[in-house]
C-alpha cells in the first residue's frame, strides 16, 4: 500500500488493497439508535470495512429486528456466511454468533458485559479477523459518509499516532461541538477544547490531544496488540480516559482529525444525570486517581473531592434527588472497599 497525496490509493485489485477497518458497535436496549447508526455506516465512502455488532444482553427484541433488517439489505451487507470464521476462544462465556455476512458480524451476550468487556469482545474478534484498524463507535451516533478516510490517511503518515479521534457534534445541534480533544489538569480532570463552540471555528486539519473519547476512537492494530483493550473492572465510564493515558505511556501520541465529523445523541444509553451514570462516573473517577496520580496529589484531590461532594449531595437532597445521593455514596464506599465491575444496584 502506498500513500500518495495524503490518501490511500486503491489499486486494480479493489477495496481489499485498502487497510481493513473493523467498526465495533455495542448495543444495549437501543435498537432504534443502532439501526440509525448502521444506516449512516452504509453510506461510508471508505471501501474496506466490516461491522462487529455486539448485543450486550438486551432485553428487547433487538436481535430479531437486526437480523430481519440485515436480511432485507444483503445487497449492502453481503451474503450470509453459514460458517463464520470465529474461533471459539475469541468468544466470552455466554456469547454466541447470531448472524454473519461478508460485512457484518452479530454477536450476542446473554448478560450485560458492560461497555468495557463488551467492546473488548469486539476488539478481540476484530484483531482475529485481520483488521488493520479498530474503530470503537457508540451506537447512538450518526456518522458522515467521509469521516473515516481522513483518519486512515493521517494514521498512514504518522506511525506514532496511537489513537485518533474526530470532531463530535450534538445530533440535535449539528454545528455545536460536543468533543474535539482535551487535556488533563494536575488532578487528571479533563478540560475539553472548544466545548460547545461552533464547528466552523475550527481552523486546523489536525491537532494533538491528551485524550480521545470512546464515543469514536480509532485504534491501530499494533497499538491494540501492545496496550490491550479497556479495563474490564471499570465496566462503564472513564475507560477512554484510562485508555488514553495508557497509550500515551506506551510512547504514542493522540490526535484529533477535524475532517472526521460525527453526530452524537448524548446520554442515550445510561442518561446524563441518572443514578447508573453518576455511580460509575464517581467510582471510576476515584479509581483513575489511584492508578495515575502520585500519592501526594491523590490525597490533595481527596480533600477537595470530599468537600465538594458534601456541597453537591446537599444540593441533590434539596432537589429531592436522593437517588443520586445514594449512588454517589455507594460509589465512594465501593471504591474504598476495593469493589469494581458492575454496580450491585445496576439492573440489566
Amino acid at each position: 500500500m502506498e500513500v500518495e497525496g495524503g490518501a490511500w490509493q486503491a489499486q486494480e485489485a479493489g477495496p481489499e488493497t485498502w487497510p481493513k477497518v473493523a467498526i465495533i458497535i455495542l448495543n444495549w436496549n437501543g435498537w432504534r439508535d443502532t439501526l440509525e447508526c448502521l444506516e449512516s455506516v452504509e453510506a461510508l465512502t471508505y471501501p474496506n470495512y466490516e461491522v462487529i455488532l455486539v448485543d450486550n444482553g438486551s432485553v428487547d427484541d433487538f436481535v430479531a429486528r437486526i437480523c430481519d433488517w440485515v436480511m432485507d439489505r444483503l445487497d449492502r451487507w453481503g451474503p450470509v456466511q453459514d460458517r463464520p470464521a470465529v474461533a471459539p476462544e475469541a468468544l466470552a462465556p455466554g456469547t454466541q454468533v447470531v448472524l454473519s455476512t461478508s460485512r457484518l458480524l452479530l454477536v450476542r451476550s446473554d448478560e450485560n458485559l458492560g461497555f468495557c468487556s463488551g467492546n473488548n469482545l469486539g476488539m478481540r474478534l476484530a484483531a482475529r479477523s485481520g483488521a488493520d484498524f479498530l474503530l470503537i463507535l457508540n451506537n447512538d451516533t450518526i456518522v458522515t459518509p467521509d469521516f473515516l478516510q481522513p483518519m486512515i490517511d493521517f494514521a498512514a503518515q504518522h506511525p506514532k499516532a496511537g489513537l485518533l479521534g474526530g470532531v463530535i457534534c450534538y445530533a440535535e445541534n449539528p454545528n455545536k461541538i460536543s468533543f474535539a480533544g482535551g487535556r488533563f489538569n494536575w488532578f487528571l480532570e479533563t478540560r475539553r477544547f472548544m466545548d460547545g463552540a461552533d464547528i466552523r471555528l475550527i481552523d486546523k486539519e489536525c491537532f494533538e490531544s491528551e485524550c480521545i473519547v470512546g464515543c469514536m476512537m480509532l485504534i491501530p492494530r499494533q497499538v491494540y496488540e501492545e496496550v490491550g483493550g479497556f479495563r474490564d473492572d471499570l465496566f462503564f465510564w472513564a475507560e477512554d480516559w484510562d485508555y488514553s493515558l495508557r497509550v500515551r505511556r506506551a510512547g504514542y501520541r493522540l490526535f484529533i482529525v477535524s475532517d472526521a465529523v460525527i453526530f452524537h445523541k448524548i446520554g442515550r444509553s445510561a442518561g446524563v444525570m441518572r443514578p447508573i451514570s453518576y455511580y460509575y462516573f464517581t467510582r471510576n473517577r476515584l479509581i483513575l486517581k489511584r492508578l495515575y496520580l502520585p500519592w501526594y496529589r491523590r490525597w490533595l484531590f481527596l480533600v477537595w473531592f470530599f468537600i465538594t461532594r458534601a456541597v453537591r449531595y446537599a444540593q441533590f437532597a434539596v432537589r429531592g434527588r436522593w437517588d443520586l445521593v445514594r449512588a454517589g455514596c455507594d460509589a465512594i464506599q465501593d471504591y474504598f472497599a476495593g469493589r469494581s465491575g458492575k454496580w450491585s444496584r445496576h439492573v440489566g
